[in-house]
C-alpha cells in the first residue's frame, strides 16, 4: 500500500489489517527491509494489527533527495497515523527505525504511541567524552566521512533462508543506493537523544543483540543510568537485526514487556 506524504514523497507500507486489535507500527533500519520481519510479524499473529513503514529512498519507498533528515521521517509517521487514524500504537523500531520513533516523540510529544520499543539502538552514535557507546569506532574527528566506509554484515545468528532470499529478491527489484541516501546517514548519526530517554513520555523497552557488530550491548546499561525506567534486555547468539536473527526471543520480551504495562 502507499500514501502521499505532504510534501509530495509516495511511501509504501504493509497492514495487516486486522481491525479492533492491538496496533503495532515497525521501522527497519537504513537500507534495511520489510522482508526481515516477516517472522516476527508472524509471531504476533491475529492478535495484533502489524503495520511496516518503509521510509523514504528505501523499499518500495519513492526514491527521493527531499527529507533526507530523522526530523521528515518522524513527519512522515505522524502523517501515517492520521490517514489510518491509528491510536495507543505499539511502536517498534530497529536501528535508525528507533531514531524515527524518537524524533516523534521530541516533536510531537507522547501523540499517538502507548510505548517505544528499541531494537540495538543507541540514542547516540558519536563517541565522545560523555558516551562510550557509538556506532564501531564512529568519533568527531572522522565524522562524517567514517559513514561513507563499507559497514561491513549487521548480523550474526543465520536468518531463516526464505526470510533471507524474500529480502535478496526485493532488494533486487528495489535497489537501496547507500550514496543516495548519504545525508540521512549524517543527519542520523549526529543525533543525541538522550534528552528524549531521560523524559520519556512512554514505557520504553530496549533490546540488544550482545553479538552485535555495530554495537556494544553495555550501551543497555548507560540508558539504564539517564534512565532508570526504562527497561533493557540482551539476547544471546544474537547480531544488530534482533527481528531477523532471535524473532522468537523478541517476541517473547515484547510480550512480557507489554504485558507488564498493561498495554495489551
Amino acid at each position: 500500500m502507499k500514501f502521499r506524504t505532504s510534501d509530495g514523497v509516495s511511501l509504501h507500507y504493509t497492514d495487516t489489517g486486522i481491525e479492533d486489535k492491538p496496533v503495532i507500527v515497525g521501522i527497519p533500519g537504513i537500507g534495511g527491509t520489510i522482508q526481515m520481519w516477516q517472522k516476527l510479524i508472524e509471531l504476533f499473529g491475529d492478535e495484533f494489527r502489524f503495520i511496516m513503514l518503509d521510509p523514504r529512498n528505501q523499499g518500495e519507498s519513492q526514491r527521493t533527495f527531499q527529507g533526507q533528515r530523522i526530523a521528515r521521517h518522524a513527519a512522515d509517521l505522524a502523517e501515517l497515523f492520521n490517514k489510518l487514524d491509528l491510536h495507543n500504537v505499539i511502536s517498534i523500531g530497529n536501528s535508525m527505525g528507533a531514531a524515527n520513533f524518537w524524533a516523534y516523540l521530541g516533536q510531537y510529544g507522547q501523540g499517538r504511541l502507548s510505548c517505544m520499543i528499541d531494537l540495538d539502538q543507541p540514542p547516540k552514535m558519536i563517541s565522545d567524552d560523555s558516551w562510550n557507546y557509538g556506532f564501531k569506532d564512529l568519533n568527531w574527528d572522522n565524522y562524517p566521512e567514517y559513514l561513507k566506509f563499507d559497514f561491513g554484515k549487521a548480523t550474526y545468528a543465520h536468518i531463516d533462508d526464505q526470510m533471507f532470499n524474500n529480502a535478496k529478491a526485493e532488494y533486487q527489484k528495489f535497489p537501496y543506493d547507500p550514496a543516495e541516501n548519504y545525508l540521512c546517514l549524517v543527519d542520523h548519526a549526529q543525533q543525541d537523544w538522550r534528552d528524549i530517554i531521560l523524559t520519556m513520555p512512554v514505557p520504553m523497552l530496549v533490546i540488544a543483540g550482545k553479538n552485535s557488530p555495530y554495537f556494544d550491548y553495555h550501551f543497555t546499561e548507560a540508558i539504564k543510568n539517564i534512565n532508570d525506567q526504562i527497561e533493557t534486555e540482551v539476547i544471546d547468539d544474537c547480531g544488530h537485526l534482533i527481528q531477523a536473527e532471535q524473532p522468537e526471543k523478541a517476541h517473547e520480551i515484547i510480550m512480557e514487556f507489554l504485558k507488564k504495562h498493561k498495554i495489551i
